[in-house]
């Protein structure tokens, strides 16, 4: 399956950056990332430290092959993080540490035609005669990045980071409806297609995130 594409369906981005070196006490911010669009909330800590938290937000629908079973996908991110933002250099460069509390889904169903693998069975089928259904949760998990921006910093800036979240194995559940009756698919058919799905799925694993965004300090 190829990666769901959420930078080509809107402006790729997180996280936000004030241009100035000005520390104020707290900032918000906006963004629009390949986790979704966000809100984000920074404190200063320190001249050199920021703690930030965020909410992230995206659905969209479209059509993926997993497995090679054509399925019609919905997904819906959404997400919850806290940042902690280094600048080692008192200024707009930073290194950040943190975790992504994932809410992050893909729904998925296919109506297969014509010949098509199930785990260890093939069958022919016509449209409607077999239904696939299946939910992929993907992960939690510790973030690294590195940026250019401050939340906090006075006034008007602008944001940009790149990193990435190691949100591990999806969790995969998967459930079919035979119309004929006379399919032969087993528990273990569907048993090990969750497997092939987890296999094709393991670009999840790690999860780029590449955003921009803009900010205010108060």
């Amino acid at each position: 399956m190829k990666r769901v594409n959420v930078a080509s369906s809107m402006m790729v981005g997180v996280m936000m950056v004030a241009t100035g070196n000005v520390q104020a006490d707290v900032g918000v911010g906006v963004r629009m990332s390949s986790l979704g669009a966000g809100v984000e909330l920074g404190k200063s800590v320190t001249d050199f430290f920021t703690v930030r938290v965020g909410l992230n937000k995206y659905s969209t629908s479209q059509s993926e092959t997993i497995d090679n079973i054509n399925y019609d996908t919905n997904l819906d991110l959404q997400s919850t993080s806290l940042m902690l933002d280094w600048n080692p250099f008192g200024g707009s460069f930073h290194l950040t540490a943190g975790y992504l509390n994932s809410g992050n889904e893909i729904s998925v169903a296919a109506t297969p035609n014509g010949l098509v693998t199930v785990g260890n069975t093939t069958v022919n089928v016509n449209p409607g005669e077999l239904v696939l259904n299946g939910k992929i949760k993907l992960g939690s998990g510790p973030y690294l990045g590195l940026g250019w921006g401050n939340v906090p910093a006075s006034g008007l800036g602008f944001v940009l980071e790149a990193g990435v979240v190691q949100m591990g194995t999806p969790d995969v559940s998967l459930s079919y409806i035979d119309n004929t009756g006379t399919l032969g698919l087993v528990q273990a058919d569907i048993d090990q297609e969750i497997a092939n799905m987890k296999s094709d799925l393991n670009q999840y694993d790690t999860y780029p995130v590449i955003a921009i965004g803009i900010s205010y300090g108060f």
